[in-house]
């Protein structure tokens, strides 16, 4: 019995070293030419954190994304159908103590996730394990713990963690949490100390992220909640806050305002075409996760109702001239970007990216709206195109959207399988779950909202 229990225990170490070696890999192929710091591992005996990870945000005026990871792994699991979480779940034993320093440290750190490794093959001896490619040794799941910790009365649960079997990690749902942390922060600003000394201020912003109210802030459907309105705050702050103050709300002003454009004449609108300079940066996650941009895809279809007349299109260009020189993480953003819009009655195309004006917004709009264009777009910055002297016309903004729509790389007809091939990674890197992740991504608010529509998807077949 002493030689099984030690050779038991000997498996276990060496299983749980090929797991950490393990799961650098995977994070390095998914952040490949991210331009990230190398992942800093920890000294093992802390008990908290194996790797520190920060994923850059790829946009100047968006933070890099720093990610806590502790790393298991097992050969044996356990599956609870009725498990307190109310999803099937992997059940995953571990010392208290161990959970009691996890527990603490969450506390004082703003992320802190677990990344729990399962062997495909039980049978196979641990040191057996590195003569497989890095992909096919394990299973992923993974826990955002800081959400876990906060919101589930874990202390009742014994020695026990809970990881729902919708939380697999991959590319794909690696990169969906890029997104949402990405949201998440860029507009944290909004709801951050540094506005306590503006009350006027912090008054308006529930009112722009409000699906309804934000309507009511621009009743003419003007550029003057840009212009005259939030200037008004500027004295209340200093110039670096306000100006990240300024952006994010005028972002989410600026869709409402187009919004309200859209609904006033939502009676004879039947062509909605844009051409999209947001997905050339980390930007594209708004997306995927902004409350506000979701507000603002759902209002074409909502105009657009049954009518099988009615033209809904994005061209999202891609940020590089080689495909396969884009991140990973930033393609397969993109990728669910197609999905989700998808979902939502619009079509959104990957097109090659314009040799000139990539990082400009064109636009159409039918039902006598016109075009207006409102941002252009850098690696740096974003600036406001709106009432700036432009020498465009309507027939510009249709040649050249018409232009794009011919450099269509991928689109809503093609299918995962499409998309892999495309993008040179495997097709399983991309598959999503069946449900929406949980306890994951972190919580929903006024300004981050998840893609549910990724994951259920009435009326339209999972490719």
């Amino acid at each position: 019995m002493s030689g099984g229990g030690n050779r038991s225990g000997q498996y276990a170490e060496q299983r749980g070293r090929i797991a950490e070696r393990t799961f650098l890999d995977r994070v390095e192929w998914w952040l490949w030419n991210s331009g990230g710091p190398q992942p800093a591992q920890l000294a093992p005996d802390t008990q908290k954190i194996d790797y520190r990870i920060v994923v850059p945000s790829l946009w100047a005026q968006a933070d890099s994304i720093p990610l806590n990871w502790q790393v298991k792994a097992t050969d044996r699991f356990l599956v609870a159908q009725d498990s307190p979480l109310g999803y099937p779940c992997i059940r995953y034993e571990m010392r208290r103590h161990d959970l009691e320093s996890l527990h603490e440290f969450s506390t004082s750190n703003s992320s802190l996730f677990l990344a729990l490794a399962i062997q495909r093959n039980p049978q196979q001896v641990p040191n057996d394990l590195l003569l497989v490619p890095p992909p096919e040794r394990f299973t992923w799941y993974a826990l955002n713990l800081t959400e876990y910790f906060r919101r589930v009365e874990w202390r009742q649960l014994g020695r026990a963690l809970f990881i729902p079997m919708q939380n697999r990690l991959n590319l794909a749902t690696f990169s969906l949490l890029w997104s949402a942390l990405w949201v998440d922060r860029f507009f944290g600003v909004l709801a951050g100390p540094d506005l306590m000394s503006a009350p006027r201020l912090r008054a308006t912003i529930p009112r722009v992220f409000d699906r309804r109210e934000s309507l009511l802030l621009t009743p003419t459907g003007d550029w003057d909640f840009l212009f005259k309105e939030l200037p008004r705050h500027q004295p209340e702050l200093d110039p670096p806050m306000f100006r990240k103050v300024n952006f994010r709300l005028g972002l989410a002003g600026a869709l409402s305002i187009i919004r309200k454009r859209m609904y006033d004449a939502a009676d004879r609108l039947d062509v909605v075409r844009n051409y999209c300079p947001e997905s050339l940066y980390g930007t594209a996650n708004l997306w995927l996760f902004s409350s506000a941009y979701h507000h603002f895809m759902s209002t074409t279809g909502e105009i657009a109702g049954e009518r099988t007349d009615f033209v809904s299109q994005r061209l999202l260009p891609l940020p590089e001239d080689e495909i396969r020189e884009t991140p990973r993480i930033l393609l397969s953003t993109l990728w669910h970007v197609v999905l989700l819009y998808r979902a939502l009655g619009t079509d959104v195309h990957l097109v090659t990216k314009p040799a000139q004006n990539a990082g400009d917004d064109y636009s159409y709009y039918g039902g006598g709206i016109g075009y207006f264009p409102w941002i252009t777009l850098d690696g740096d910055q974003a600036e406001w195109m709106i009432e700036m002297e432009t020498t465009r016309s309507m027939s510009d903004n249709l040649d050249f959207i018409n232009d794009q729509a011919r450099e269509k790389q991928l689109g809503a007809a093609h299918t995962v399988a499409d998309a892999a091939r495309l993008f040179n990674v495997p097709k399983n890197e991309l598959a999503l779950p069946r449900a929406c992740p949980h306890l994951f991504f972190p919580m929903e608010s006024i300004f981050v909202r998840y893609p549910r529509e990724l994951f259920v998807t009435p009326g339209v077949r999972r490719p």
